[in-house]
């Protein structure tokens, strides 16, 4: 699958290609419901859903662009002043960015769109109606401000470039710097957008959309241009895991961690997602009934061999079964962002 997936995304990248215009759909009176205690306008995604309009898909459609673009003219609104709104055929996009980059912004989103659809395939899911929505926030701290409403008050978290929040209307959001920065974040985050429909584990999720970007990117998966040589991050890895570890793994804490956890988790999902999806046929089946209760374990027969195999791949022998039986803390879908080096 990885394969083919450089195959379709690893040819040069063209920032100038033209943005495919959205075809015209008439905005459709919305009663926007609004979360309370929030410091910036979010939906009440709930009560929305409950008065979607019955009839066929371009209503259904119509009123949820509609709902998009009346939710982003209120951040808009609520910024103070120099954010637009652009609209491509598959995306809406809420960001400060002069217009020219906006348009290369889009364009590049279609770009993805289409070639990360086409190597899912029957994985990929583009998450019901209305359009992507992107928003570029102008600073660090307008970012943070916006995704501190999704995490639980008194949390340390890494630091992130960007992320996929799957929380009624699926959206992806990122503060703003020079483009070729944003692209590997585009990437990464339309692949969690394409997969949110499956309950896979964290660790899949993660090693997909890092795949996905090292694919288009493939200088950021360069040995030359990493901060560690492959050596010192096999030993790298070789010390940090031990059997707690890498339940937290499983489960998909250990994205959440705030130290050398937290990049090696990325590093190990990355490399045991590439080492599976060597029998294409058999990691598309896994992928499709993988879920993150278990890490992935009761779908291991997809594979041919257990999920641990993976891991000590990459490790060596150890204790690394997942089991879930254990994990205390709950688990994680994934669809964060790694902490930036």
């Amino acid at each position: 699958m990885l394969k083919t997936l450089r195959q379709l995304l690893g040819g040069p990248r063209s920032a100038s290609a033209p943005v495919t215009v959205a075809t015209p759909v008439e905005r459709v009176p919305v009663a926007m419901a609004w979360r309370a205690g929030t410091t910036v306008p979010i939906p009440d995604w709930e009560a929305m859903h409950a008065v979607t309009p019955e009839g066929d898909d371009a209503r259904r459609h119509a009123y949820w662009r509609s709902a998009a673009w009346g939710w982003l003219e209120a951040l808009s609104e609520r910024s103070g002043g120099g954010y637009t709104i652009r609209e491509s055929a598959d995306f809406l996009l809420l960001s400060a960015l002069p217009p020219r980059q906006s348009e290369l912004f889009l364009a590049f989103c279609q770009r993805v769109l289409r070639r990360v659809r086409a190597n899912l395939a029957e994985l990929a899911d583009d998450g019901g109606h209305g359009p992507h929505l992107a928003i570029v926030f102008a600073d660090e701290d307008a970012y943070y401000d916006y995704v501190s409403h999704y995490y639980p008050e008194g949390g340390e978290y890494a630091m992130s470039s960007g992320m996929f929040i799957q929380d009624g209307y699926g959206h992806f959001v990122m503060p703003q710097g020079e483009l070729g920065m944003m692209e590997p974040v585009i990437a990464h985050e339309l692949t969690h957008s394409l997969l949110s429909h499956l309950p896979i584990p964290a660790w899949l999720n993660e090693g997909l959309a890092v795949n996905t970007e090292h694919a288009i990117f493939p200088e950021m998966a360069d040995p030359r241009t990493q901060l560690f040589s492959p050596r010192e991050l096999a030993a790298q890895h070789v010390r940090y895991w031990d059997d707690a570890g890498v339940q937290a793994f499983w489960s998909g804490k250990s994205f959440l961690r705030t130290d050398d956890g937290n990049r090696l988790s990325y590093d190990l999902a990355a490399r045991i997602t590439a080492l599976a999806a060597r029998d294409e046929a058999a990691f598309r089946a896994f992928v499709a009934h993988a879920h993150m209760d278990d890490g992935g374990l009761s779908a291991e027969h997809h594979l041919g061999y257990p999920v641990a195999n993976l891991v000590e791949a990459v490790l060596g022998e150890g204790p690394w079964q997942p089991r879930p039986a254990e994990w205390r803390e709950g688990v994680e879908r994934g669809q964060f962002r790694r902490a930036r080096s």
